[in-house]
């Protein structure tokens, strides 16, 4: 089973401005008409309930979203490149990578509400924008904007009312295909199951979501038999179903050992409602120590949870069980919805909503008697334009003096015949 994916996901650039001006017949020169580029596609993730793993992500890790089409003449703007869509099962949490290597959770994927991870590029402006009442033949376009990059970690974590936990060969997989249409494999002998099964479960004209989690051993919760990959679909369950397997030699220490590896692993999960249930009572030598059992388990437990006495292959005690399962379920609920109305509006977890990336400030600084314009506003003018044109290079002289850059420039000692170089443009102050 796929539950964990890295994707390498880069919203559409920005579509190019466009430099173009008015001419027709009776008005040969009608001025600028360049359009504007259109916005890059931005990537979303949305949840599917009709995947159950992540494996369509695995070898299409890497993913583009459409850029914008750049703009044409008579005013055409460009059109936006189309939204990228990520499907993912319910219960997948999305983390986004920092550049130190640590993440950050961004969004828990629980339905269909579209989460926007990728920003799009924004569109370039045409040189319609840069008309003024004395600069009537603009030369500038900007270029498209980048599309943001990010990395993203998804871990999937299935949603179940009802996890099942045991010890490997406890009967786990037999009570599942006893309670429900989950088939699966089940034989005689230990890690059977080797991924969660889901199964839903009919009781009392309702139903309920049962999760048997692959068997645990001791040291789960540092991986030993990849018990940290199974632990983690247990997180999601409301109750737990703790299986006893009636025919170990020491059912009590097997009980211990399970909850000590839920709470190394997280303490919320040992805190969660457990159900007590002791398989394989159809055995003579099961039935005949059932008093002694429930004495030592009510004993270590303090009385809580109560214990059933269940046969996974015959169904003796199975729907005393499931009833009492869906009671828990059914609280646990109410205390959920009890908890959240408390909870202000404030605290809870938003869906994520990628901020517009900050612009970076401008800077400026010198190698080799060269000075260095860092800005974004202005390298994406001079991507598009031809500062071989000295018209083009008085119009980006005007703009840097808008922008308070040319006396910021004339500060850090400029002199004309100075070179300046701006993005991977280079050119000569005057």
């Amino acid at each position: 089973m796929i539950d964990t994916v890295r994707l390498n996901i880069k919203g559409g650039d920005g579509g190019n401005g466009c430099i173009s001006f008015l001419r027709e017949k009776f008005r040969p020169k009608g001025g600028p008409n360049g359009g504007d580029g259109g916005d890059g596609g931005s990537v979303y993730i949305i949840g599917d309930d009709s995947f159950n793993t992540l494996l369509h992500l695995k070898f299409n890790s890497t993913i583009y979203a459409d850029r914008g089409v750049h703009g044409k003449g008579k005013n055409q703007r460009g059109g936006n490149g189309e939204a990228t869509e990520i499907r993912v099962p319910l219960g997948t949490v999305v983390s986004k990578r920092n550049s130190g290597g640590s993440a950050d959770i961004l969004a828990d994927i629980t339905d269909d509400s579209p989460c926007l991870v990728a920003v799009g590029g924004k569109g370039g402006w045409g040189n319609t924008r840069f008309a003024t009442s004395t600069n009537q033949e603009p030369l500038l376009s900007q270029k498209g904007e980048s599309g943001e990059s990010v990395v993203l970690l998804l871990e999937l974590k299935l949603l179940a009312d009802v996890g099942l936990l045991a010890k490997p060969n406890a009967g786990k997989s037999t009570l599942i295909s006893r309670c429900s249409a989950a088939r699966p494999k089940i034989a005689d002998y230990p890690f059977t199951t080797i991924e969660p099964v889901l199964g839903v479960v009919g009781v009392h004209d309702t139903s309920f979501v049962m999760m048997e989690v692959p068997g645990l051993i001791e040291g789960a919760h540092d991986g030993v038999g990849l018990g940290d990959q199974f632990l983690r679909h247990a997180e999601r369950a409301r109750v737990y179903i703790h299986l006893l397997d009636g025919l170990s030699d020491d059912p009590i220490a097997d009980y211990l050992m399970i909850n000590e590896e839920l709470r190394q692993f997280s303490p919320d999960l040992a805190q969660k409602p457990q159900i007590l249930a002791v398989n394989k009572i159809d055995v003579t030598e099961v039935h005949q120590k059932r008093y002694e059992l429930e004495r030592l388990l009510g004993q270590v437990t303090d009385g809580k949870p109560s214990v059933f006495f269940i046969s996974a292959v015959t169904g003796e005690g199975i729907e005393e069980l499931l009833s009492h399962t869906l009671l828990n379920i059914e609280e646990t609920k109410r205390f959920e919805s009890t908890q959240k109305e408390s909870v202000p509006d404030d605290d809870l977890m938003p869906v994520f909503k990628a901020p517009r990336r900050p612009i970076k400030p401008t800077t400026i600084t010198q190698d080799n008697g060269m000075f260095i314009v860092q800005s974004e506003h202005l390298e994406r003018l001079t991507a598009t334009s031809d500062t071989r044109d000295y018209r083009v290079v008085l119009q980006l002289w005007r703009e840097m003096t808008r922008m308070g850059l040319a006396i910021r420039l004339e500060e850090a000692g400029i002199e004309p015949g100075d070179t300046i170089r701006i993005g991977t443009t280079e050119m000569e102050w005057f």
